[in-house]
């Protein structure tokens, strides 16, 4: 027997029997194992046709037994259980039980391979291990092929780790970079840029068997744990694919040759009311492969945000780096439940408690929002509630399971007419860690200097939780969710609103004066508080009244609350920006957070802003207009002069149905007629570029292979673009719509005092020199609040 000590890199199938196991070595090597591990389901049911199922089974490589086994809402239950010789077998076995049995219920059916270890042995990816394996596994030095059958059958595990430890000392990961010196859907690439350990290579697409040589010996002599690629999934390996058959040499990206690349189709869905899309994708045996234009939220985080998303959810980093949060809270919840000993429904959702109208009234409303106070605000502090949603599932006890039921000391919510049970619910349990792992993340960075070398591992650690924090609400409504129920989501919201008025009412009996409140955020402000400290109390006092984690997100200089477009005395709830004494922005609404406004166009609010954020005090922002008009005046004689480079000007818009479906085309559904037209077929959730023109159809796709004429760009519409992106900044500084008109297009028109429009009707003003004389209509607080 021998022990080796490592991270668990990857784990899946043997093709035969049992499992194969990567590990990378705490010596630096990379090691194999095989591992016997069968895969138990159950089914419920009528006993008649449970025993026929049974003589359907016993035939096949499976052990069969009767046994008692906990549903979350139904409790125990006597339910068949089937454990299945080999994962390998288990796909095709269970699909032709489903088929022939469909009446029957299963539990434990669809649940990942990985998430099934995770359960059985306390592990999850990248987890620090200790493998004891009998007669000693083979070293993989570079060069070296693993056998069919890896050397070394584990005979125990044991993890030295958890996955919510805040610094798990992983270990140096071999990376290698694959990208194409242009995107595919546009033009075809000349070059392939290769980079790995230094290095740095660009390779001719035009010389297949030199391209296929090359990467065959990176691979073997590097050897690297994860390829990182642009295009990797929809593109470069189907290539290399067909330059490997065309040439007639091997091409296997897997570090284990012994088993194929998996790929998977690509899919169109619905997710929070928007269309998504996402490509075919591409997993590697033995290494991960990463594409990072075929991801949902991996380009917020990287990759050391993807394996702390992998530790939490037990999912392979492969998986979690291409799906939604949701898959990954989806898992969470299953390895609980296998771990309590629960079933895990397949395809089954627990149905709604009955209500009345006036109670579902009541109940469905989301979360709290209000119209915030128009104007422009100084020293505006932005109280945050940590990961809300999930602390009021742990606090109060919110599961699918809870809620309604009526246990001995059960709480009641008259409003709704629900009652929530004390016996600890599986999704607070689920939640719980991971909650309390981003409050400590949280808090640990406002305490780190900005140059501590922790401080950029912990950024985009919490960036990763915040996506799995951010989902568990939506995701405990979903109607597809194995542990979802919409009366939980409902509780969960009224009780997020209550708190949300309990907070105001709190900052409003100190003084504060609330400007905005944003379903677990607040907006406020007092003369005498100007820095973080004078907030702390305030915090203190919400804390403990409500019991969530609560923080000063940050203090502002000065921050603006936007109009309507449709009426410009009416504020919008998700419209604002300010300026942190942190020296960041503070964006939403604006039209460069938005994927279709052109680069040019946001380029320009960014500008804008950077002059902006020159002046700290709010009462001198006035002073800027001037050089705010020369930024703009210098992007409307380029655009005029045709200087605007053609790929600034690309719009990008998500098609929201499948191209057949629309019944009145928009401009991105002309632009995909027009790629269709050109064998270039779009999918529902798929963006599409296009060019705004004067002539034709109004637009022109971006990826056809014939460049378009600049002479051809609507110029007039991009011009309203630009004109609606900069009054979206300078409305907050008293600038109307005709007077930005006159400055902007008519010719030597010149900022002057007199231009702008006399203050009227407004709740709160301060007396200032430089006011007085532009007489601007900014929004202050007074000495008096």
């Amino acid at each position: 027997m021998s022990e080796y000590t490592g991270w668990l890199l990857d784990l899946y199938a043997h093709p035969s029997d049992g499992v194969v196991l990567w590990l990378v070595g705490q010596d630096g090597k990379r090691y194999s194992f095989h591992q016997d591990f069968p895969v138990t389901f159950y089914a419920g049911g009528p006993f008649p046709r449970l025993r026929e199922l049974w003589q359907f089974l016993a035939p096949q490589p499976a052990e069969l037994s009767r046994t008692r086994r906990e549903d979350l809402y139904a409790g125990p239950q006597d339910v068949m259980e089937i454990r299945v010789a080999s994962p390998s077998l288990y796909p095709d076995m269970f699909r032709e039980v489903s088929k022939r049995f469909p009446d029957l219920t299963f539990y434990d059916a669809d649940l990942a391979l990985p998430l099934r270890y995770a359960v059985a042995f306390n592990v999850f990816p990248m987890a620090r291990c200790k493998v004891a394996v009998a007669g000693g596994a083979l070293a993989r030095p570079p060069g070296q092929a693993s056998p069919d059958r890896p050397d070394g059958d584990v005979l125990s595990l044991r993890v030295d780790d958890t996955p919510w430890a805040l610094d798990p000392g992983l270990p140096r990961l071999r990376k290698l970079s694959l990208s194409p010196d242009s995107d595919p859907s546009h033009a075809p690439p000349r070059h392939l840029l290769i980079r790995f350990d230094g290095f740095s290579l660009q390779a001719p697409l035009n010389r297949p068997r030199a391209l296929l040589h090359l990467l065959k010996s990176i691979l073997a002599g590097y050897d690297p744990d994860v390829i990182l690629t642009r295009f990797g999934d929809t593109w470069l390996f189907a290539h290399l694919e067909e330059l490997s058959q065309r040439t007639g040499i091997p091409f296997n990206p897997n570090r284990d040759p012994s088993a194929p690349v998996v790929w998977r189709k690509e899919v169109s869905f619905f997710n929070y009311g928007r269309a998504h899309y996402r490509g075919r994708q591409v997993h590697l045996r033995g290494r991960w492969h990463i594409d990072s234009q075929n991801c949902m939220t991996y380009g917020d985080y990287g990759l050391l945000g993807a394996i702390e998303q992998a530790r939490m959810t037990g999912l392979p980093v492969q998986e979690v780096a291409r799906r939604s949060p949701g898959a990954g809270i989806a898992a969470m919840q299953a390895i609980t439940a296998m771990r309590r000993g629960v079933l895990v429904p397949y395809q089954h959702q627990k149905g709604e408690v009955p209500k009345t109208y006036a109670q579902l009234f009541r109940a469905d409303r989301g979360g709290l929002v209000f119209q915030p106070l128009l104007g422009l605000y100084t020293n505006v502090a932005i109280l945050d509630f940590i990961s809300m949603y999930p602390s009021i599932m742990v606090e109060y006890n919110i599961s699918p399971e809870t809620v309604g039921a009526g246990d001995d000391g059960a709480w009641e919510i008259p409003e709704l007419g629900i009652k929530v049970g004390t016996r600890p619910g599986l999704v607070p349990e689920t939640l719980r860690p991971l909650r309390d792992k981003r409050v400590t993340l949280k808090r640990l960075l406002k305490t780190l200097d900005k140059d501590d070398p922790r401080r950029r591992r912990y950024k985009l650690v919490a960036k990763a939780l915040k996506w799995l924090t951010v989902v568990a609400y939506g995701r405990l409504g979903y109607a597809n969710s194995t542990f979802g129920r919409i009366n939980a989501h409902e509780v969960v919201g009224h009780i997020g609103r209550q708190l949300l008025l309990q907070a105001k009412a709190i900052a409003e009996d100190q003084g504060f004066t609330v400007l905005h409140l944003y379903v677990d955020s607040l907006f406020i402000c007092r003369p005498d508080a100007a820095s973080e400290s004078d907030f702390q109390p305030l915090t203190d006092a919400i804390m403990q009244e409500t019991k969530l984690p609560i923080e000063v997100e940050d203090v502002y200089h000065w921050m603006a609350f936007l109009s309507s477009r449709q009426n410009p005395n009416q504020s919008v709830a998700n419209r604002f920006f300010g300026l942190a004494q942190s020296g960041e922005y503070k964006i939403r609404g604006l039209a460069l957070r938005r994927e279709d406004t052109p680069a040019f166009v946001a380029n320009t609010q960014l500008q804008i802003l950077a002059a902006l954020a020159n002046e700290t005090d709010l009462a001198k922002l006035p002073a800027l207009l001037p050089e705010v008009m020369g930024i703009v005046r210098e992007k409307l004689s380029a655009l005029k002069k045709r200087a605007v480079p053609l790929a600034e000007l690309v719009v990008t818009q998500t098609l929201s149905r499948e191209l057949d479906e629309y019944s009145v085309l928009s401009s991105a559904a002309i632009a995909a007629q027009q790629l269709q037209a050109r064998d270039k077929t779009l999918k529902m959730g798929q963006r599409v570029r296009f060019i705004y023109t004067s002539t034709g159809p109004g637009v022109f796709a971006w990826d056809l292979p014939a460049p378009l004429d600049p002479r051809a760009v609507d110029l007039p519409r991009y011009r309203e673009l630009l004109f609606r992106a900069v009054h979206e900044i300078v409305q907050a500084l008293g600038v109307t719509e005709g007077l930005l008109r006159n400055w902007m297009f008519v010719r030597n028109c010149q900022i002057t005092p007199d231009d702008l429009p006399a203050p009227s009707g407004l709740p709160i003003r301060v007396e200032s020199p430089l006011l007085e004389r532009l007489r601007l209509p900014i929004h202050l607080v007074d000495d008096q609040g």
